[in-house]
């Protein structure tokens, strides 16, 4: 019988973690990976929950998740974060990919996510497809700084079921994410030795805005929608500013330029 590790790496999560451990709670064995520099108490919640507890140093989204899979000696592993639930049909639809043959070592799974109260439709933010199962040893996640991702050795798959997804409660909640992943995202732009040039701070977040807004159908969430592709827009220019006042502080130490590069520059973390 195949069994099943979920990983979560978090910082700061007491609040919300008992919940995502929760909606686990069928796994063989949960694991939670603690920021060393976490200061509330998610790893005593993690403890009370029935969960593995591991304190890491943050280096890197990719570098958390790579230290959580050598934790496990389960056949397959789940990825979950603080923020998300996995839904009864995700258990179905998990269980019966592990126990069906197949040459597939991974499976990606819809996200849906929740945006000011409401489940978000359009401007690319579902189904939201994610690579989250896998079996063990079958790949690494890559990434130096930001939107990790993970490299399997064999075919994927896809589950046909969701995890839920509390994205942003508040617009200040919005601001605050979309400021510390900018910063983030500039250091990897810079690492990987991408120009940042003036006109893409011109003309790419208006550009941004109107594919997230008309042509992936932003429009159609309501207000929702409009807060998503003005965001959007704005996580370009900060991303792109931020990298340009980087290059000209030559002080600034900056990672190997072997490093990944970033996404395309209307993918906003959500």
């Amino acid at each position: 019988m195949p069994t099943l590790a979920v990983i979560i790496i978090a910082c700061n999560e007491a609040a919300r973690l008992p919940a995502a451990l929760d909606s686990v709670a069928w796994a063989d064995e949960r694991i939670v990976v603690v920021d060393t520099t976490t200061t509330d108490a998610t790893a005593e919640v993690a403890t009370a929950h029935g969960a593995r507890v591991a304190w890491h140093p943050f280096t890197g989204y990719a570098a958390q998740r790579n230290f959580g899979d050598t934790l496990t000696t389960c056949d397959w592993i789940f990825c979950l974060d603080a923020d998300e639930r996995a839904t009864p049909p995700l258990h179905k639809a998990i269980h019966t990919a592990m126990q069906t043959p197949s040459p597939c070592v991974a499976f990606t799974v819809r996200r849906r996510n929740r945006y000011l109260g409401q489940w978000v439709r359009y401007g690319g933010w579902y189904p939201d497809r994610q690579l989250r199962l896998y079996r063990r040893g079958a790949g690494r996640w890559r990434g130096e700084f930001i939107h990790e991702s993970f490299e399997p050795t064999g075919p994927v798959g896809h589950l046909d079921a969701d995890i839920e997804h509390e994205a942003i409660t508040s617009l200040a909640d919005h601001h605050a994410k979309m400021n510390r992943y900018t910063d983030l995202a500039a250091r990897a732009l810079l690492a990987a030795g991408q120009q940042c040039p003036f006109w893409k701070l011109l003309f790419w977040p208006p550009a941004t805005f109107f594919k997230t807004y008309f042509l992936r159908l932003g429009c159609l969430d309501g207000f929702p929608g409009l807060c998503i592709a003005w965001f959007a827009a704005h996580y370009v220019f900060l991303k792109y500013a931020k990298a340009r006042a980087l290059a000209a502080a030559p002080t600034t130490p900056v990672s190997p330029a072997s490093a990944k590069p970033t996404p395309t520059e209307e993918q906003l973390p959500h």
